[in-house]
């Protein structure tokens, strides 16, 4: 039973190494541009590369002769040790504290002396295997360096997680305290093992280090899948604008700074950023309405003073919207003249951007409503339509 645990737990690690490996690939281009994210980059690297060298296989190759397994087995720990020193010093920069000397002098000690621990005796991969061999103080010290780094960044992690209200560093902070209490469980069974021979520690140790980096890896991720969630809403955004969009600048089609392509077209094979794309519809739309309101009725379609000067408007307001800039088009389409009694327009449906493209997005909801392919009336210029 006992065996069946270990080798589940050993393919648990496995996975998540592997997990932790992806992650460093797809973060590599903006982490190594970036000075703030190198640092914590390396160090996820620098376990990624203990936890690769730990695995069996590798091991059992190393085996075959001594002296090569003992600077295996010594190589694996020194890079443990810097991946553990590299993330006390990345905790150090971001809390603004420069003064780090006595980090790096004493890790060059403590450096220094697994160097001539584990040359005079190997301490074996696994904790267990230095049970009565003499190097018992060699992972007495991997054990302090590791559990230091630990309490550093659960202590930093924990501050940032109160501070940090709804944000993505919030997150991010939640996700590398979670993974350094797992590798502070971890050590500390590594210590049991040590002082006692307990048998129901050890099959735990693998399933611990497998969350470990799982955790790991999502910190790593994290902005890569925020950049998708954002690319989801802005094609989103643009796929609901594209038919107002399309059809206004029908209308007016000197405010496009191109014609509209095929909706899918324009997905699929964007010019530009998908974030881009739609502030050009939001702006191209908001200056076709400036144009429309010319053409609109002298009565005025909104109850009231001026109601598109509210910051945050109803489902009704986006309708009645809808159904004034309908009108306005099929107005202009039909080669009526502007008016001499225009309506008033202060504001699109917020204060910021945010507000006015989450407004147009609800108008151009209700414009599609309005008839079969949203549009209302023919326009005299109409650019390619692409997909209805």
């Amino acid at each position: 039973m006992s065996n069946d645990v270990t080798t589940t737990g050993l393919w648990v690690e496995g996975v998540g190494t592997s997990v932790m490996w992806l992650a460093l690939l797809l973060r590599a281009p903006s982490a190594i541009r970036s000075p703030q994210q190198r640092g914590l980059w390396i160090a996820v690297a620098a376990a990624a590369i203990t936890m690769t060298l730990k695995r069996h296989f590798l091991v059992e190759l190393a085996d075959r002769d001594f002296h090569i397994y003992q600077a295996y087995v010594l190589a694996t720990h020194l890079c443990g040790v810097l991946s553990a020193i590299i993330v006390m010093d990345f905790v150090l920069v971001t809390t603004d504290r420069p003064q780090r000397e006595w980090l790096h002098l004493g890790s060059g000690l403590a450096i220094v002396c697994l160097i001539i621990l584990g040359t005079r005796w190997n301490p074996g991969m696994n904790v267990h295997q230095s049970l009565g061999t003499g190097s018992d103080v060699f992972w007495l010290i991997v054990i302090g360096i590791h559990q230091a780094g630990n309490i550093l960044c659960i202590a930093v992690c924990l501050r940032h997680w109160h501070k940090g209200g709804k944000s993505p560093l919030r997150t991010t902070m939640g996700l590398f305290g979670v993974g350094s209490c797992l590798a502070a469980l971890f050590w500390v069974g590594c210590l049991i093992r040590l002082i006692s021979d307990v048998s129901w520690v050890a099959p735990t140790l693998p399933f611990t280090m497998g969350v470990f980096c799982f955790s790991r890896a999502a910190v790593i991720a994290a902005p890569a899948f925020s950049a998708i969630r954002r690319a989801h809403r802005d094609a989103r955004d643009f796929w609901r604008l594209w038919r107002l969009w399309r059809d206004l600048v029908s209308a007016v089609p000197w405010v496009a700074l191109a014609p509209p392509r095929p909706r899918l077209l324009e997905l699929l094979l964007p010019r530009g950023p998908w974030s881009l794309l739609v502030y050009r519809q939001v702006i191209e739309i908001r200056d076709a309405i400036l144009v429309l309101r010319d053409y609109a009725s002298p009565d005025p379609p909104f109850p009231g003073p001026d109601p598109m000067a509210a910051p945050d408007l109803s489902a009704a307001d986006a309708a009645e919207m809808a159904r004034w800039l309908a009108a306005a088009r099929r107005a202009k389409n039909r080669g009526q003249g502007p008016r001499t009694r225009v309506v008033g327009l202060s504001a699109l449906g917020g204060h910021d951007l945010v507000h006015e493209t989450a407004f147009l997005v609800r108008v151009a909801d209700a414009y599609s409503r309005r008839a079969p392919g949203g549009a209302v009336g023919h326009p005299a210029h109409r650019f390619p339509t692409g997909i209805r």
